[in-house]
């Protein structure tokens, strides 16, 4: 268990005032060409920047860590979401309300099959219940903005529903914002959302690594030319990896993604119309692997089934610490996850081959800020497994800097994923890839891919 401090309700003011009026280098300024109720509809940006996180779970333990904005993915009901909104507000928060949409057409689910979906026939459906959802909340205090729809294909028929809903909502609340999301900033893209969907108040930009995150701060500058939030960011996501010679993505190391982080938010707070940014993602990540986005880490890979909306188990990361000190300006008080700034094959190398049940010996090296004793664990996950699963483990070893792990006896292609963590609620996490050939192969397979710094 994670320690936490206890909000009484003193504290719970005190972040209330801190999180709504702090000072902050950032500044927001008003574009031109806005109408008088868009202007009002901004202008709490004038005091007010976006520190905040993709979930909007685990509020009491994000508010005494600087946030002040949590982002959801989809509106339960009415009633849920008013009591999430009522917790925020307590505690000074804000809350980005969004609902989840199809594509217009084709929808893939996760195991590979797909669905259609057609805004043309079932659109008026769609923005009805919506805004049954939007009166039930009603104009609580907590509401940032509404969010309608998360990285959909910006298609006419859509964009014509999304626009809609807008109308309808500013027709109730003509102070509420609305918005919408996008994948980095594409002209076409942008010049849709102006024809078809031009009631919409703020883009949200998602986008992944520093170089992604610093252009499409550009390109939302030049091309939309009004307010716009980074709605999803993190560092290089897996379509940017370098890969094995047998197609694997090789992760980063932590010191390359918590620096990585650090440029991603200077460029955020740089733009005068970036209203700020939530970060993906608060929470244990098991698309794939939880090494990618994940600001917190279950000690199990895989994740644990828990009380729905209890983070309290999960580790925090340097990742997670940068995103502290870029809102509060100073690092987290207390406890400082140890940062795992070395792992590899012995070698040198970042992927191997191995054979059936061959020890494999791994190297790695932690610093820790407070000094404490950092213990790792190695666990063998499958490395194309669409949600992370786990093989063997965990192989626990102390601080001796090594560990010498079998491989499976199984051919497969493989991920050593290892864990430095200091039993305080710190933890980083990064992982190798080796493959173990079938037998009858007699293909000779590549012993090398050297581990980048």
């Amino acid at each position: 268990m994670i320690p936490r401090p206890r909000l009484f309700s003193t504290v719970r003011a005190f972040l209330a005032l801190t999180l709504a009026g702090s000072a902050f280098a950032q500044s927001f300024v008003m574009p031109e060409g806005l109408t008088e109720i868009q202007r009002e509809r901004f202008k709490r940006f004038e005091t007010f920047h976006i520190k905040g996180v993709c979930n909007d779970s685990d509020l009491d333990r994000l508010a005494s860590l600087g946030v002040n904005t949590v982002r959801g993915y989809t509106i339960p009901s009415a009633e849920v979401m008013r009591a999430k909104l009522d917790h925020a507000h307590r505690l000074g928060m804000k809350v980005v309300v969004s609902e989840w949409m199809p594509h217009h057409g084709k929808n893939k689910n996760r195991d590979g099959s797909s669905w259609e979906f057609d805004y043309n026939v079932r659109g008026e459906k769609m923005i009805a219940d919506l805004i049954a959802k939007v009166e039930g909340i009603g104009d609580h205090p907590a509401i940032l903005m509404w969010g309608l729809g998360n990285e959909v294909h910006l298609d006419e028929p859509y964009l014509r529903v999304v626009n809609r809903m807008s109308e309808e909502i500013h027709k109730r609340f003509p102070h509420h914002l609305t918005s919408l999301t996008v994948v980095n900033v594409k002209d076409a893209g942008i010049a849709a959302i102006k024809q078809f969907a031009p009631d919409i108040d703020v883009l949200g930009v998602q986008s992944y690594s520093r170089g992604a995150v610093a252009g499409s701060i550009k390109k939302a500058e030049k091309v939309w030319g009004k307010p716009f939030y980074m709605s999803e960011f993190n560092t290089n996501g897996p379509w940017n990896f370098k890969k094995t010679e047998w197609g694997v993505e090789l992760d980063e190391p932590v010191t390359k993604k918590v620096a990585d982080l650090k440029a991603c938010y200077a460029a955020i707070d740089a733009s005068p119309l970036c209203l700020g940014s939530t970060i993906f993602l608060w929470g244990h990540a098991t698309t794939y692997r939880p090494t990618y986005f994940s600001l917190l880490l279950d000690a199990h890979p895989e994740g644990r089934p828990t009380k729905k909306g209890s983070l309290d188990h999960l580790m925090l990361t340097p990742q997670a610490e940068v995103m502290v000190e870029n809102f509060t300006g100073k690092p987290p008080a207390g406890n400082r996850a140890p940062v795992l700034a070395k792992l590899e094959f012995d070698g040198g190398l970042a992927s191997r081959v191995a054979q059936p049940g061959e020890a494999m010996t791994v190297r790695f090296e932690a610093t820790d800020a407070n000094n404490d004793a950092v213990e790792f664990t190695t666990w063998i996950l499958a490395a194309r497994a669409r949600k992370t699963t786990s093989v063997a483990g965990p192989f626990a070893q102390a601080s001796a800097g090594h560990a010498v792990i079998p491989a499976p006896q199984a051919p497969g292609e493989y991920l050593l994923m290892v864990y430095a963590t200091d039993g305080k609620g710190g933890a980083s996490a990064t992982t190798l890839a080796f493959k173990v050939p079938a037998p009858a192969s007699d293909v000779t397979e590549p012993q090398s891919g050297a581990l980048q710094p």
